[in-house]
C-alpha cells in the first residue's frame, strides 16, 4: 500500500517597512519543508540607490542655488573693491575665484542687463541724463537694478527732466586745475572739459578710496599726481565761489552726511570725460554723492 502523501501549503507573509518575506511550507507525510523568499537584500539596494539619487538631486539642487546667488555676491563685494581678487565660497567646499572689475565696468554691466528687459525703455540722451540724475539724487546704487527700476518708472510718470551735464569749456585755463585720469595723457587746446566743485571733505574721501584701491601703484600718464604727493587745491566757500562765477552751474561733489551749507569750502576742477565719468562711478559704491548741474528754459 503506498503511503498518503499530503501537501499543505502554507502562505505566510511579514511586512515591514523595509522588507516583506514569504514562506511557503509543504508537507510530506510526516515531514514539513519550508522554504523563504527574503527580499530584505533586494529592497535594501533599491533604498540605496534612491537614497544615492536624491543625495545626487540635492547636490544639484545645492549647486544651483549656490551659483544662482553668486551674480548678486559678486556685484555688491566688486562694488566696494573694484580690482580687486574674490572668492566665493560655500561650506560644502564649493568655490569660484576671480577679479573684480572697475566700477565702470560694474556699472555698465548691470545697465547691460536692465537695458536687456526693459525694451519698452527708449536710451535717448534726454532719458538717459534723467535717468542718472535720479540714481544720484536719490543716493541709489548704480550696482543694483531696482536703482534702475525706480528711475525708469519716474521718467515714465514725469517725463525727462529739463538737465543736462555740466557744459564743456572751450579751452583750457591755464590757471585753473585740469584733472586727468590716471592713464590719460593730458588734453590738448580746445580738448572739452566739464566743470564741478567738489567740497574738502569729498575731495580727501574719494582720495583715500583711490589710493587703496590702487595699492601704492601711482604711476600717471601726465600731470601731477594726487594720490602720491598729497597735492591740495585752494578752497573758498560755496557761496564766495557761486558769487563770483554766476554764470557757471558746475556738479557739485560732495559727502554723504556732511553738513553742507553756504559756507563749505569747496575746490573748483575742470574734468575730462573719463575723469568725471569715473567720478560718477565711484558715487554708486561709496558715500560720495553728487548734485547734477541743472538748467532751466
Amino acid at each position: 500500500m503506498r503511503p498518503l502523501i499530503l501537501v499543505i501549503v502554507l502562505v505566510a507573509l511579514t511586512r515591514t517597512a523595509a522588507a516583506q518575506v514569504t514562506t511557503v511550507c509543504s508537507l510530506y507525510g510526516n515531514t514539513a519543508y519550508c522554504s523563504s523568499n527574503d527580499q530584505s537584500a533586494q529592497i535594501a539596494e533599491q533604498q540605496r540607490q534612491q537614497y544615492g539619487a536624491g543625495e545626487a538631486i540635492g547636490r544639484g539642487i545645492g549647486m544651483s542655488i549656490f551659483r544662482a546667488h553668486f551674480p548678486g555676491w559678486r556685484r555688491k563685494y566688486c562694488s566696494t573693491h573694484p580690482t580687486q581678487p574674490y572668492v566665493y565660497s560655500n561650506a560644502a567646499g564649493d568655490s569660484i575665484s576671480g577679479n573684480c572689475p572697475n566700477n565702470e565696468a560694474l556699472g555698465n554691466e548691470v545697465a547691460a542687463e536692465w537695458l536687456a528687459k526693459n525694451k519698452g525703455y527708449e536710451p535717448t540722451p534726454a532719458n538717459g541724463r534723467t535717468m542718472v540724475a535720479y540714481v544720484a539724487e536719490h543716493h541709489l546704487s548704480y550696482f543694483e537694478k531696482k536703482s534702475y527700476d525706480e528711475a525708469y518708472r519716474y521718467s515714465k510718470a514725469n517725463g525727462p527732466r529739463k538737465f543736462e551735464p555740466p557744459a564743456p569749456a572751450p579751452t583750457i585755463a591755464p590757471s585753473q586745475d585740469v584733472f586727468v585720469w590716471f592713464d590719460e595723457s593730458a588734453p590738448g587746446p580746445g580738448a572739452p572739459l566739464f566743470e564741478v566743485l567738489v567740497t574738502a571733505h569729498a575731495y580727501d574721501g574719494a582720495l583715500a578710496i583711490y589710493r587703496q584701491a590702487r595699492q601704492g601703484n601711482t604711476s600717471v600718464q601726465a600731470g601731477t599726481n594726487v594720490l602720491d604727493s598729497g597735492y591740495h587745491p585752494a578752497t573758498s566757500g560755496l557761496d564766495s565761489w557761486q558769487k563770483s562765477n554766476p554764470n557757471s552751474v558746475p556738479s557739485l561733489f560732495y559727502w554723504q552726511g556732511e553738513d553742507l551749507n553756504r559756507a563749505s569750502p569747496v575746490m573748483h576742477f575742470q574734468m575730462t570725460k573719463r575723469a568725471y565719468e569715473q567720478m560718477l562711478a565711484l558715487v554708486a559704491g561709496s558715500d560720495l554723492r553728487v548734485r547734477p548741474s541743472q538748467t532751466t528754459n
